[in-house]
This record gives C-alpha cells, sequence and structure tokens, in this order.
C-alpha cells in the first residue's frame, strides 16, 4: 500500500472560515457543518465514511473517498486552519456515503431534534451513528440505515450534575 502525508494548502479547506463560525464547544451548528462539508468536497472527497470533531484537540477531521479510489483522511483546527492529510491507494467502498447522502443523515438527526453535530461514522454493515446535542444540551445518538435512512434506534442522555 502507498501512503502520502501532505500539509494542507490553507486556500483547499479552511480558507473563508473564521473563528466565529465555529463553536467553542467542539461541536458545528448545521450551517457550519455545510460550509465545511462543500470545503471538503471542494478539495476531492466524493465518498465519506467518518466525520468527527474533536473538541480536546480542537480539531475536525474527515475520512473518505476521492473518486479515483484513494483514501483521505483529512484534520483540520476548528477555526479551519489545516493540520494535516494522508492519502493511501485504496477502492472507494459501496457501503461509503456520497454528500448528498451524508446531507440526507443530518437533516434527519437535525428533524429528531439535534442541534449541534459531533460524530458521524458509517460501517461496512450500512449502519450510520451519529452524535450530537439538543436544544437543552443533552446527548442525543442516531443509528440508522444507510440504504433507507431508516430510524434503528434514538437515544437522548440528559446531563447530570
Amino acid at each position: 500500500m502507498k501512503y502520502r502525508l501532505w500539509m494542507l494548502p490553507a486556500v483547499a479547506i479552511g480558507s473563508g472560515l473564521s473563528v466565529s463560525a465555529m463553536a467553542n464547544d467542539g461541536t458545528f451548528s448545521y450551517s457550519d457543518l455545510d460550509t465545511l462539508l462543500g470545503k471538503a468536497e471542494g478539495y476531492g472527497f466524493s465518498r465519506f465514511e467518518k466525520l468527527e470533531a474533536d473538541h480536546d484537540d480542537d480539531i475536525l477531521e474527515f475520512e473518505g473517498w476521492r473518486d479515483d479510489g484513494w483514501k483521505l483522511d483529512v484534520s483540520m483546527q476548528m477555526d479551519g486552519t489545516p493540520m494535516r492529510e494522508s492519502q493511501r491507494k485504496s477502492s472507494t467502498p459501496a457501503w461509503s456515503l456520497t454528500g448528498e447522502q451524508l446531507r440526507q443523515a443530518l437533516r434527519q438527526a437535525r428533524e429528531k431534534g439535534m442541534q449541534r453535530f459531533e460524530e458521524l461514522e458509517v460501517d461496512s454493515d450500512g449502519h450510520i451513528e451519529i452524535e450530537g446535542y439538543n436544544a437543552q444540551h443533552d446527548e442525543i445518538d442516531l443509528d440508522l440505515h444507510r440504504d433507507d435512512l431508516s430510524i434503528d434506534d434514538l437515544n437522548v442522555k440528559g446531563e447530570t450534575g
């Protein structure tokens, strides 16, 4: 397997994002997320496996594939500053999500009360897990089936203490 590690040019993903556009708690509003997804698609992502906001390190990570099958793992700071990119020769799995499927899954989460996004991941069995928070800051975990985006499970966990 071939691996490539590159520093991202600031224009590739981070341009046009300001610190004020990002949430201070490591999560993203849907408007912020849509902007960042557009940047990822502009960079070359055509299929997605994972999106994750890491508030401990102030990083957003995209994992997925380009049209030519190369797998991408791109990280940037929450303010949009690019941190790293790795690429490796791969083949795009059928279970990965297109940008439109990803947006549809996120719309499902929003319709179920998720106001702030933290993580989305799809696995090889076609399960999509989305984590985030509602307006009351309760954690929401939503599991969907990839093929029809039907809900498999919805959990809302209230904050304690």
